[in-house]
């Protein structure tokens, strides 16, 4: 046999098995992207307890808890959080602050008055906890722990609405929810 006929086959080889390695990737993520989305887990592990059919809602009360929810979920991603545990402590301290906020939410959504300042400060509260995932990913374990703390005590009661981030027109998200 050829050395070029082994190099052809050699080659189409490996391209299969990339192609089937791409695409079991493709299939393994989007499955577990959907798993998480089905489910009711307020934070990884723990479930929430908001009405299960807020997962797939569009009443402002679920948006806002969806977002609580992503957060979370890169919040979980950062490797440095698990691995101190100064910070896993921090990190149980907001998984406490995430649940009290959320239960604010459904009582929110419950109440037959339902206050637009309340919404307001629970979507101050939930755009700074969507902040401090990319403040504390490279951050230094003294810088992550203040920030940590200060989302909390934000979370716990907004003083202050969160620095805007400027306005991109290609962003679908543009009408979220503050």
């Amino acid at each position: 046999m050829d050395v070029a006929w082994l190099i052809v086959v050699a080659a189409v080889v490996v391209a299969v098995l990339m192609l089937l390695g791409g695409l079991w990737f493709a299939y393994d993520s989007n499955k577990r992207v959907r798993r998480f989305a089905r489910s009711t887990d307020l934070v990884p592990g723990k479930p929430g307890r908001a009405p299960a059919e807020w997962t797939t809602a569009t009443d402002p009360e679920a948006v806002l808890h969806r977002r609580i929810r992503y957060a979370m979920g890169l919040v979980y991603e950062n490797p440095s959080l698990r691995s101190d545990d100064e910070l896993l402590a921090a990190r149980g301290r907001l998984d406490d602050a995430v649940f009290e906020l959320d239960d604010r939410l459904i009582a929110a959504a419950a109440s037959p008055e339902k206050s637009g300042d309340t919404l307001r400060d629970i979507g101050w509260s939930v755009r700074w906890l969507e902040l401090l995932p990319g403040e504390i990913f490279y951050a230094s374990k003294t810088k992550a722990l203040a920030d940590i703390d200060a989302t909390i005590a934000n979370l716990r009661r907004p003083v202050e609405p969160p620095p805007e981030e400027p306005e991109n027109p290609d962003d679908p998200d543009n009408d979220r929810i503050l």
